[in-house]
């Protein structure tokens, strides 16, 4: 079978993209998704970044057509640079993807969501689907997504029910060869953080609030009064939209003594399913990986107390509700700390429906699945004109993209000593990077390598 060219948006999509890059049958580029939002705040402004609403404004008419007049012209650059037979996106309601779609289908190249949200809510399933039908219905060609209840959610949401295939989630196929861990003498706890205003249900999620300080201050505080007495060992994972930076001084300073030796932060790029793997116990708090660790057979405590999550508990995940012999609920700090050397890991048997509900069957083969469908979705479009003339000038594209490469792989190589001494070694690095993958698509295509005919 002949290889797939997939142009994959990443949009912290890191580990569905992995698992789809493993696959023997695809070939996977990556574009940042910086590429696109930047210009479509330029052209629309802020706002249009706060909330579905504000893209759909009359008053922007004019910079939605002028926005989408240049992701057109983007669409066309990205294909000149590789060739590509399918777009995928981990989701197409973002505001600077809109008329990704239109753009892909003039040169005869559809556009696939590959889902990458999980677990719905009650909250999101009820009000969220109504917002997202009124403001950004779907407008690609295929959805897979990882479960029924996801499925009912986007049906709830407009996209028509023949445009949705179930098929699991890639990222989770690493979790069907998962095994026990055996017993050690300090527990190895992984906690899964937060920003203070997660999961707040309606107006309350994104406005920077501090709904949820109260606990997370208090559950950090058994973790690291447990590590410092050497009852465990803390991983401290990020979410990746939290300021990594920020969030590691402050728990360096709440550790004391134990900070990067009984506790320690991720690193920023850490795989969360690889942290969950080597730890024992699992602490979070509304996060789809708690599903993921009962699926790697990994000890779960949902550590969830206090007013401000009895009054929304509602309208939250309802780990509250799972079996006892799948997750641990932690109703106060002392329950916290007493589960953390006395739960025990989950029935696999016991298990499966629960956390299948919400996250979809996980049996290894959630990729081959995709991949499927993606192969089957590409195979019924073709070229148009406008691709074959975007065919006929790659190679001259090619030759000036080599020759802007090289020049600024030599300026910013000659620019990352002094980037060192004044704090901009990530900036320089960044476009040494950037100068670097441009040199070898350029001698990529001109080699002949990504530059065939269109499927």
């Amino acid at each position: 079978m002949s290889t797939l060219r997939v142009l994959a948006l990443d949009h912290y999509f890191d580990q569905d993209l992995r698992a789809l890059e493993a696959h023997r049958q695809l070939e996977v580029r990556r574009f940042p998704y910086q590429r696109l939002r930047g210009r479509a705040v330029r052209d629309m402004g802020r706002e249009v970044g706060r909330g579905l609403h504000n893209y759909n404004r009359d008053d922007l008419a004019g910079a939605r057509g002028r926005y989408a007049a240049w992701l057109s012209r983007e669409v066309r650059n990205l294909y000149l640079e590789r060739a590509f037979d399918v777009i995928v996106l981990p989701s197409d309601t973002f505001f600077y993807v809109r008329t990704l779609p239109a753009a892909a289908h003039r040169l005869g190249v559809p556009v696939a969501v590959v889902q990458k949200e999980t677990s719905i809510s009650s909250a999101t399933m009820e009000t969220f689907s109504s917002e997202v039908r009124t403001e950004a219905p779907f407008v690609s060609d295929l959805m897979t997504v990882c479960s029924e209840r996801q499925r009912d959610f986007w049906i709830r949401a407009g996209t028509p029910g023949h445009r949705i295939v179930i098929t699991g989630q890639p990222r989770f196929d690493i979790y069907a060869s998962a095994r026990a861990m055996t017993a050690a003498p300090k527990p190895r706890v992984l906690f899964l953080t937060y920003a203070l205003d997660a999961y707040v249900p309606g107006t309350g999620r994104g406005k920077g609030l501090r709904v949820w300080e109260p606990l997370r201050d208090a559950t950090e505080r058994v973790l690291f009064d447990l590590a410092r007495d050497g009852a465990c060992e803390v991983v401290v994972k990020c979410h990746p939209q939290q300021d990594h930076r920020a969030e590691s001084r402050r728990i360096a300073q709440l550790a004391g003594p134990a900070w990067n030796d009984a506790v320690r932060v991720a690193a920023d790029d850490a795989d969360t399913r690889e942290l969950i793997m080597g730890s024992d116990v699992v602490v979070g708090f509304q996060t789809t990986a708690l599903y993921e660790a009962v699926a790697a057979r990994r000890r779960v405590i949902y550590a969830a107390w206090g007013t401000q999550f009895e009054d929304l508990r509602s309208e939250l995940l309802p780990f509250d509700q799972a079996p006892k012999t799948c997750v641990a609920h932690a109703s106060s700090p002392e329950l916290l700390a007493a589960m953390l050397t006395g739960s025990k890991p989950p029935s696999p048997a016991a298990c499966k429906r629960w956390y299948e509900h919400a996250i979809g069957t996980v049996d290894g083969h959630a990729t081959d699945r995709v991949v499927s469908q993606l192969e089957t979705l590409a195979s019924s479009w073709s070229a148009t004109d406008e691709l074959r003339r975007l065919e006929r000038h790659r190679r001259s594209f090619a030759v000036g993209l080599l020759a802007r490469s090289l020049a600024a792989e030599v300026v910013w190589t000659a620019a990352t000593p002094a980037a060192q001494l004044v704090g901009e070694r990530q900036r320089v690095a960044k476009r040494s990077r950037r100068a670097r993958e441009g040199r070898v698509m350029a001698t990529e295509t001109l080699r002949g390598i990504g530059g065939g005919e269109h499927r």
